[in-house]
C-alpha cells in the first residue's frame, strides 16, 4: 500500500499540478500546522533560511495557531532524517536546510487530506521518496518512505533514521522535556512531554520493519540510531527512530512508515507530578545549541 500510495500521489502531482513545488512548504488543519523543507525534513525555512514554521498544535481543534508554541523552531531549529549506505552517511536537515539528496517537495490537497510529497532524492545509488499524509481534522502526521536501489549492484549496510528536538516549553520556561521510550522493534515509540505546556509529541513505528527508539543529544547518524538503544532521559534532547536494513539488491525496494502524534495532557492536575519529574533538569536551561 505504501508503494501504491507514493506512486498515486506522484502521478497526481504530475497530472494536476501541486499547490507548492520545489520549495519549503507549510500546511495546516484544525489541530496542526507544520512545515516541510525541500529536503523532506520537518520545518519550513522560507526564502531567507530562517524558520517560518516548525510544528504547532491547537488543542481546541479550531485552527487557531496564534501564540501556539512551536515544537521545533526555538533556539537551533532541529529536525532531520538520515541515510546510511555502504557505511557512508548523509543527513537532511539537522539544524539547517541541508539537502544532500537534491530532493524537491510539493503539496496536494484532496477532500480533507493533504499530501506532502518529497521526491527526486538520491544518495550513493539509493533513491528516496517520502509521502506525508495529513488529515486536516487529525493530530497525527503520517510519514511513508520508499527506498529503491537504483545502482548497478548491491548496496550494503543500508540504514535510515529520523528525529527531532522538541522544544514546546521553550517560549515560557525551558528547553527541556520529559522523555520516555515506550517500546522497541515493531512497536517502537518515543515521547517528549512538555511539563509546563502539557503538550507531547510521540514518534511511533507503523511499518513492518523493526525500529530502534532513542533519546540522545542531537545524534543524527543512522548507524548509531539503529544500533544499541540510547536513552539520555529527561532534558534538552532529541527523540528518534532508527532502521537497519542490511544489504539491498539491485532494484530492491523497501517501504517504512512512522507517525508523529501531538497531544495535550488530559488532566491539568497532573502538571505538578510532571514538574517534579523535570525538577532534576533544573530551571531554564541554556541549551548547548541555543542560537
Amino acid at each position: 500500500m505504501k508503494n501504491i500510495l507514493s506512486t498515486a500521489v506522484l502521478s497526481a502531482v504530475t497530472l494536476f499540478g501541486a499547490q507548492s513545488a520545489m520549495a519549503d512548504v507549510t500546511v495546516s488543519g484544525d489541530y496542526l500546522k507544520f512545515g516541510v523543507g525541500d529536503n523532506g525534513a520537518l520545518i519550513d525555512f522560507g526564502l531567507y533560511g530562517w524558520p517560518v514554521t516548525g510544528l504547532q498544535f491547537d488543542p481546541s481543534g479550531t485552527g487557531n495557531f496564534s501564540g501556539a508554541p512551536d515544537f521545533l523552531t526555538p533556539g537551533t531549529p532541529f529536525a532531520f532524517f538520515s541515510l546510511g549506505v555502504n557505511s557512508a552517511v548523509a543527513t537532511a536537515g539537522g539544524g539547517g536546510q541541508n539537502n544532500p539528496f537534491s530532493s524537491t517537495t510539493a503539496t496536494l490537497s484532496n477532500v480533507g487530506t493533504t499530501y506532502v510529497f518529497t521526491s527526486g532524492g538520491t544518495y550513493a545509488g539509493l533513491n528516496i521518496s517520502q509521502t506525508i499524509t495529513f488529515d486536516t481534522n487529525s493530530n497525527i502526521i503520517h510519514t511513508d518512505v520508499v527506498l529503491t536501489n537504483k545502482s548497478n549492484g548491491v548496496l550494503s549496510n543500508v540504514t535510515y533514521a529520523a528525529g527531532l528536538d522538541p522544544d514546546q516549553d521553550a517560549t515560557c520556561c525551558t528547553y527541556s522535556t520529559i522523555n520516555t521510550i515506550g517500546g522497541q522493534g515493531m512497536g517502537a515509540e518515543v515521547t517528549a512531554l512538555g511539563a509546563y505546556t502539557g503538550l507531547s509529541i510521540t514518534m511511533s513505528n507503523t511499518s513492518g520493519w523493526a525500529a530502534v527508539a532513542s533519546i540522545s543529544g542531537w545524534e543524527t547518524n543512522p548507524y548509531t540510531l539503529s544500533g544499541a538503544v540510547i536513552d539520555y532521559g529527561n532534558g534538552d534532547n532529541t527523540i528518534a527512530l532508527g532502521y537497519k536494513f542490511g544489504d539491498m539488491a539491485k532494484n530492491q525496494q523497501i517501504a517504512i512508515g512512522y507517525d508523529y502524534t501531538v497531544a495535550a495532557v488530559p488532566e491539568p492536575a497532573t502538571y505538578g507530578m510532571l514538574l517534579a519529574g523535570l525538577g532534576a533538569v533544573g530551571a531554564i536551561a541554556r541549551r548547548r545549541k541555543q542560537a
